[in-house]
């Protein structure tokens, strides 16, 4: 009665469609005026950086982890992202992406592109700062401590709220291991406990940060543990 409905394309789909009716053939086809390697190559290359540079940066993460705040890891990141795209715009220029490439593939290609880049810069520079950098150890305040809500205990990541930075106020959440947790003698907060209340908390306990110097000179936080036990310094 009101005919048959036509089947929509996935995004993908589409822009095949829309190449093949332009150009005649498939944007995900090889070009057979070019060799076959060479192309299966770039698109090698291509994948290692896109899939590369996040797993470099995660795990740079995970084994030098800076000794900043959040916010100024969400803040610089943030900032990174902003202007590697506006230089993609002078680092890839339309003509090297495929022809007819839509405006939304094009903004969407080039904000993935300053993201991986973003964490690519972040695991390079990570490496350079902390592998092999000198260790120091040093006393810090502790003012309460919180799990994560995993059903399996064995699965939770145990914070405390540690005063990292010599004489200010400010807080950083920083993980450490279940014994380290369960010898703190300090309040369990909730875990969407804001800085300023945190701030505002008198100091509980002690602990030890083992903490790497970092070459580029950012600290990065290499333990948590009780004061007066062993360190990963020692």
């Amino acid at each position: 009665m009101y005919g048959r409905q036509k089947p929509q394309l996935s995004g993908e789909a589409s822009l095949a469609k829309t190449y093949r009716e332009t150009w005649g053939q498939d944007p995900f086809a090889l070009d057979p005026a070019k060799p076959a390697w060479r192309q299966w190559a770039v698109a090698a290359g291509q994948l290692g950086y896109l899939f590369g540079g996040p797993l470099l940066g995660l795990a740079t993460i995970g084994d030098f982890p800076p000794l900043v705040s959040d916010q100024a890891i969400y803040i610089t990141g943030l900032a990174s992202v902003a202007l590697l795209f506006a230089a993609s715009f002078v680092v890839i220029r339309n003509a090297a992406l495929p022809r007819g490439l839509p405006l939304g593939a094009n903004l969407m290609f080039r904000a993935g592109w300053a993201l991986c880049t973003t964490f690519l810069l972040l695991g390079v520079g990570g490496i350079v700062n902390g592998y092999g950098a000198p260790l120091a150890t040093r006393d810090a305040p502790a003012v309460a401590k919180r799990e994560t809500l995993q059903r399996d205990p064995a699965r939770r990541t145990c914070y405390v709220a540690v005063r990292a930075w010599p004489g200010q106020r400010r807080t950083v959440d920083l993980s450490t291991s279940h014994a380290v947790c369960e010898g703190l003698d300090v309040p369990i907060e909730a875990i969407d406990t804001p800085e300023a209340v945190e701030a505002a908390m008198p100091d509980a306990a002690v602990v030890r940060l083992t903490v790497g110097e970092g070459r580029l000179g950012l600290p990065w936080l290499k333990s948590v543990d009780l004061a007066g036990g062993p360190s990963a310094a020692d």
